[in-house]
């Protein structure tokens, strides 16, 4: 069988607070387990609302847990059913904003997508990694090229599009750029896209067992403060993809939390030289402001 292989680069440029970021089921451990729908909306329309200071919570032998409450996870993270309505509000008056490009309603719209993708696809496709996601340093060769790559280029960022009403990052409120590893104008292509493909190809392909064929590549992207990346799986032909981390400069790192298919959320921290691989099409992942 032969495979879709997506591959993003990532930049991380987010300056926070001196407080200590907790990482809920990280590699350091942290908060309690828990699972979809706590940090943010992945299957249902809302997070849950079932805090740890509910009298049904503190002493269950005297209060019976109310109905609405019932199968719901315990919300450790504080109000993030908040947090995701002021994200989305942020798209809506973006692009309302601008008549020409959006129709009220279209932010709800890609929304109602994303759910509905998260909810049908991770279900009707097939596997081929226990977890579904792993952390490996990028091959030095590699690394070298895309440190040099980026060094030259810092200052040659842009500005990254969006379809008008897109909601999988929050660019109205935390400006996303680009600097592109496909732009022959500043160096990209040739040497440096062989070299992207031929490492992860291989490395991919010897950890699903599979043969793959290169699919997309996307990036260097730079994240600034603030940004959020909405929990999402990667829309077909992609299959398992690799992010790439290629420098950061942060007081506080900022993790990507995926939801394995154990059905468990964790937070996969990663530096400068280091890569996460990901069956990105069964596998919900984002980026989230800390808890």
């Amino acid at each position: 069988m032969t495979l879709k292989i997506g591959l993003s680069i990532m930049m991380i440029f987010r300056i926070s607070d001196s407080c200590a970021m907790i990482n809920a089921q990280s590699e350091e451990g942290g908060l309690p387990e828990y699972g979809y729908d706590v940090s943010w909306p992945m299957l249902k329309e809302s997070v849950t609302t079932n805090y740890p200071w509910l009298p049904h919570n503190v002493d269950p032998e005297n209060n019976p847990t109310p109905e609405e409450y019932k199968g719901m996870d315990i919300q450790h993270l504080g109000n993030r059913q908040t947090l995701f309505e002021e994200y989305i509000q942020g798209c809506r008056d973006y692009w309302s904003a601008d008549e020409r490009k959006a129709q009220e309603g279209d932010c709800d719209h890609f929304e109602e997508q994303r759910l509905d993708h998260n909810v049908d696809q991770p279900i009707s496709m097939v596997n081929f990694t226990d977890v579904g996601y792993k952390k490996i340093k990028v091959p030095a060769n590699l690394f070298n090229l895309l440190s040099n790559f980026w060094n030259e280029n810092k200052n040659n960022e842009v500005d990254e599009f969006w379809v008008p009403g897109s909601c999988f990052l929050n660019y109205w409120a935390s400006s996303v750029k680009m600097v592109n590893v496909q732009d022959y104008s500043i160096g990209g292509g040739g040497k440096l896209l062989e070299e992207l493909w031929g490492s992860t190809v291989e490395t991919i392909s010897e950890w699903t067992g599979m043969r793959l064929v290169p699919s997309s590549i996307y990036g260097i992207r730079v994240y600034k403060e603030g940004a959020i990346l909405s929990s999402h799986v990667d829309r077909l032909p992609l299959i398992s993809s690799a992010i790439i981390n290629v420098a950061q400069d942060v007081k506080e790192d900022w993790p990507l939390e995926v939801i394995g298919h154990d059905g468990i959320a964790r937070n996969i921290t990663i530096q400068p030289g280091e890569m996460i691989l990901y069956e990105s099409h069964s596998v919900i992942h984002g980026k989230f402001q800390q808890y």
